[in-house]
């Protein structure tokens, strides 16, 4: 009997764990999906470059001073890389293009030197393009540069995509950890509900509420940091599959830091979720009459 009512505590306590697990694995995918969507997207927009068209006449010592200012942090918080093209680079990469030197069967290098310019999406995003409106405008007042040429609509629409794209995984995230707390708490109730018996008849004997308490507690904290654990192990476990077997790199070493911060919040989660579970369940069944037991 004693064997078998062990192997009963032991799968009660094993389901409860596992339950905690899979609801925290589940936020914690999510969560990795909004991270590397968010990255992705950012990447996408830093990789449209505002290409600054200078006069044919501007030396490559102009440029270069144009070059450093722009890279000048205290000035150009904004800008991520500058990257100069002088006219016979731009004739060099436009004859590969087009697989014929046209600068011989032209007769001269029309092309204009210029600068490409990529900026940070996160300020971009911070201000709705407002930094990039205020570069392109200083640029155009210069006397040696004849335009300044970048996708202004892909840039508005990508910065309401990421948005759109924000706000929805905020809410999925928010909804999703509601329904955690809820399955979580009901998982919990479960367990404490096949303990009534025994915590209204410490009550019944004198003990204290701390004292019938404190081991429910104790091991909700257990349940919690075990989920949170087991849910980290199997995003492991995931990420590595993704990353080897199917030839996708999704684990960055950049991103380590985030990683952490995830890892971290997932197993504070299933602590707090599962504690403030237990403590009400168990105080539920303290105060219940004993006529409710049934």
């Amino acid at each position: 009997m004693s064997n078998r009512k062990t192997v009963r505590l032991w799968g009660t306590y094993t389901s409860t764990v596992l339950s905690i697990n899979l609801v925290l694995f589940v936020l914690g995918l999510l969560m990795l999906v909004g991270l590397h969507s968010y990255q992705y997207t950012s990447e996408i927009e830093e990789d449209l470059l505002y290409n600054v068209i200078l006069s044919p006449e501007t030396d490559d010592s102009t440029s270069m001073a144009l070059k450093a200012e722009l890279e000048d942090v205290s000035q150009y918080p904004y800008v991520k890389s500058v990257y100069y093209i002088s006219k016979a680079e731009a004739a060099e990469n436009f004859s590969k293009e087009l697989d014929e030197d046209f600068v011989s069967f032209v007769g001269y290098n029309p092309l204009f030197p210029s600068l490409e310019v990529a900026l940070k999406s996160n300020v971009l995003d911070a201000d709705n393009g407002k930094a990039a409106r205020q570069l392109k405008s200083s640029l155009e007042q210069r006397e040696y540069v004849e335009s300044v040429v970048y996708q202004e609509n892909a840039v508005e629409e990508l910065n309401t995509v990421l948005r759109k794209l924000g706000w929805f995984m905020i809410g999925i995230i928010v909804l999703l950890l509601f329904v955690s707390i809820m399955l979580i708490n009901t998982t919990i109730r479960i367990t404490i509900y096949e303990k009534r018996f025994t915590i209204k008849t410490m009550q019944l004997v004198g003990a204290k509420r701390s004292f019938i308490v404190s081991p429910y507690l104790r091991r909700s904290l257990l349940y919690g940091f075990l989920g949170g654990l087991f849910a980290i192990a199997l995003l492991v476990l995931l990420g590595y599959i993704v990353s080897n077997h199917l030839g996708v790199d999704i684990v960055l070493i950049d991103n380590l830091n985030y990683y952490i911060v995830i890892g971290a919040l997932l197993i504070i989660l299933g602590v707090v979720i599962s504690f403030f579970s237990t403590l009400f369940a168990v105080n539920k069944y303290i105060r219940l009459n004993n006529s409710k037991l049934y």
